[in-house]
């Protein structure tokens, strides 16, 4: 086996099982201890939620297409051959991961669920410090200079 295909991020957590968890972990919560965001009106939760949901859809669809579009996995542990920088790359390093948390949010204030909303917020925290910067290190070895430049120039988040 080449050195390149033993090369890969050292990720050991694998972010849509914990996205998941989040979304249904601040379900239960919400069933056993309450959470309800009364304050906002259901058809402002219901608007402003719903167009999160959606910003965190389509962030989603436009980032893992062009994975797709390059032949790539969405596996964080697994090797890459190449490093996107365009589509929603240009402004954020992450899309994917930054669209669940979008998402989580949004749909933790469309159906009014503090809990939903705190452990979105969570795990875009657990990602922010256990996943991206053994991705980014990894990166850093397989592409060098290339990502170092596309570093300094696109935000982690936004």
């Amino acid at each position: 086996m080449s050195d390149r295909l033993e090369d890969r991020p050292d990720v050991g957590l694998h972010p849509p099982t914990i996205f998941f968890a989040a979304l249904l972990l601040g379900y239960v919560l919400r069933v056993f201890l309450g959470g309800w965001l009364g304050f906002l009106p259901r058809v402002a939760a219901e608007g402003l939620g719903g167009l999160l949901v959606l910003a965190g859809l389509g962030l989603a669809i436009a980032a893992t297409s062009a994975f797709a579009e390059g032949g790539e996995t969405l596996r964080p542990s697994t090797p890459s051959n190449q490093l996107f920088t365009s589509g929603p790359f240009r402004y954020s390093r992450n899309p994917i991961y930054l669209a669940m948390v979008v998402f989580g949010v949004g749909f933790g204030v469309a159906t009014l669920n503090l809990w939903t909303i705190l452990l979105s917020i969570g795990a875009g925290i657990l990602f922010n410090f256990l996943v991206i910067p053994r991705e980014e290190e990894y990166l850093a070895r397989r592409f060098g200079d290339e990502f170092a430049t596309y570093k300094a120039s696109v935000r982690r988040w936004l």
